[in-house]
């Protein structure tokens, strides 16, 4: 989850946690369970029969630096939005174990090429239609689909022999070759009605969106909000909203944000700095922490053209490295609550988190300086600026401090402030690059962390990752050979191995691991959800 610069990929998702009961956990933080293999059920989360729960009430308000791709459909992009009214097919519990939700248990075929998913009766629509396989099997039809965007979409896809309904409550897709860590990938994959989507069109219902999650979709004000409404007819009554409804502002200044959480116009203010966080805390204000510690990482595009510049040279890439002060940061600008490391996605504890690789590099400026003369840097460029690119808020403070360090050792540096869908444009690349694209070379930045992180490690690290960081065959035959693996050593193995040939190539990089800390006004200062449930996330990546 973004923390101290959170932006618009994840903010829908950690508000849909903060104020939903917490049934529902993702795969952000904790330890790992693994890929899945052999024959699996998860287990049924059932409705409560306890005491009823008290009505929603009142209305909850953030304010969010960019919504960046507005998108309530799963096939744009990773439609954050879209978590807030529809459910994923399985999900993950508090333990980062693979739980039932729409479908209420799964089994994977002792061969690794079945899964069947047992849909869960009695969930209603919005509208109240019934929820069934057919809208399962749609809703995956639509997920897939080539002019699908979403970054979860080409695993599916590429790995699909077939799906179908096999009766109204039982759902199967089959494989094309084993991949047990496929049981990630159902838990992105939201369901929402056949039957409303083909009435009104798909224009229309990105306008007025309908699932059967916890959330129902009021209205959207584009660049200015966002409004839900609590589903009192919801399943599963504890995951029912504590609030009635929940509004998201686009308030691009922090002084802003800042100001209105003063007056109680707003809840909980996403897209200011650690500063200002701690100087808020220090008067008085509620700081919660909704998750575990998640890596900040760098990460390069298209570093293996040669038209990337001095980053097509790993030289500069490690130079880049070696020349921050992680500890210096983490002590100054995160004000000690960070711990220097970390790698993209992976958690400490988590599935083939290697102590070598979620180590920090050392703070290194000889060293850092020695390689750049290696590689004739500056001369060696008639253009040696190195790009990094941000949307406007948080981020751009965290570069700029550690742009200080790369200034010292003589690295020279741009800093590009770019609206939200442009960022997400620049790093999701699902159609490949050509090598004249013009962020080819440019830096960015994540916070993120998974239970299992098999395929944002894809998306991060193969020739067929949607982020275009690295082309390397001989890493990419490592990938292959661990994602069909049933055995769960050898499993495991591979993934540490492949994990450690990326990291050689210095394309993606640790800075530091962080608690995702947020202010919140009095009002929900004393709620239980604030404090009790974690992030979502991991969405994306």
């Amino acid at each position: 989850m973004k923390k101290w610069f959170l932006v618009p990929l994840f903010l829908a998702i950690v508000v849909l946690i903060v104020f939903t009961s917490c049934g529902e956990q993702e795969a952000t933080t904790g330890p790992t369970t693994g890929p899945t293999t052999g024959p699996t059920t998860g287990p049924t989360t059932g409705p409560t029969t306890g005491p009823s729960v008290p009505e929603p009430w009142g209305t909850i308000t953030t304010a969010t630096t960019d919504f960046g791709v507005e998108a309530t459909d799963q096939q744009v992009y990773e439609s954050t939005w879209g978590w807030y009214f529809a459910d994923p097919i399985i999900t993950f519990d508090e333990n980062g174990n693979y739980i039932g939700l729409t479908a209420e248990s799964y089994e994977l075929s002792a061969d690794g090429l079945t899964w069947t998913f047992h849909i869960r009766h009695g969930i209603k629509f919005h509208n109240g239609d019934p929820l069934t396989a057919a809208d399962v099997e749609f809703s995956m039809t639509r997920f897939i689909a080539p002019e699908s965007k979403n970054p979860w979409a080409p695993g599916l896809r590429d790995n699909c022999a077939s799906h179908r309904v096999v009766d109204d409550y039982t759902w199967e897709f089959v494989t094309i070759r084993p991949e047990p860590p496929l049981v990630e990938s159902f838990c992105w994959v939201r369901v929402i009605g056949k039957k409303y989507f083909e009435e009104v069109g798909e224009e229309q219902w990105r306008l007025n969106p309908m699932g059967a999650g916890p959330w129902k979709f009021v209205e959207h004000v584009p660049e200015t909000s966002f409004k839900l409404e609590a589903n009192t007819d919801y399943w599963e009554p504890t995951r029912i909203p504590e609030y009635k409804y929940l509004i998201d502002l686009q308030v691009p200044e922090e002084a802003t944000q800042v100001a209105m959480l003063k007056r109680g116009e707003i809840d909980i203010p996403f897209g200011i700095t650690t500063d200002k966080r701690v100087q808020l805390e220090e008067a008085g204000w509620r700081v919660v922490t909704i998750g575990m510690p998640s890596p900040t990482s760098l990460n390069i595009v298209g570093a293996h053209f040669e038209q990337a510049g001095p980053v097509h040279d790993i030289r500069i890439r490690k130079a880049l490295s070696f020349s921050i002060n992680r500890q210096e940061l983490c002590d100054t600008f995160w004000h000690g609550e960070q711990v220097p490391g970390g790698r993209f996605f992976l958690a400490p504890g988590g599935f083939g988190a290697e102590a070598d690789l979620i180590a920090a590099d050392p703070y290194d400026v000889a060293l850092a300086q020695q390689l750049m003369a290696e590689a004739n840097y500056p001369d060696a460029w008639e253009d040696p600026v190195i790009h990094c690119f941000t949307p406007a808020g948080p981020g751009v403070d965290m570069f700029q401090a550690i742009q200080g360090y790369w200034t010292k050792a003589g690295l020279q540096t741009k800093i590009e402030v770019v609206e939200g869908g442009t960022w997400i444009a620049y790093l999701f690349i699902p159609g490949g690059l050509t090598g004249d694209e013009i962020n080819v070379g440019w830096i960015w930045s994540w916070t993120g962390a998974a239970f299992n992180s098999t395929y944002q490690a894809r998306n991060m690290y193969t020739s067929y990752g949607v982020h275009q960081c690295l082309k390397e065959p001989s890493v990419d035959a490592i990938w292959d050979k661990y994602i069909v693996e049933i055995d769960p050593v050898k499993s495991k193995q591979y993934f540490i191995d492949f994990q450690r040939a990326a990291k050689a190539y210095y394309t993606s990089f640790g800075i530091a691991y962080a608690l995702p800390k947020i202010v919140v006004s009095p009002k929900i200062a004393s709620s239980p959800l604030t404090s009790t449930c974690s992030s979502k996330m991991q969405c994306a990546g």
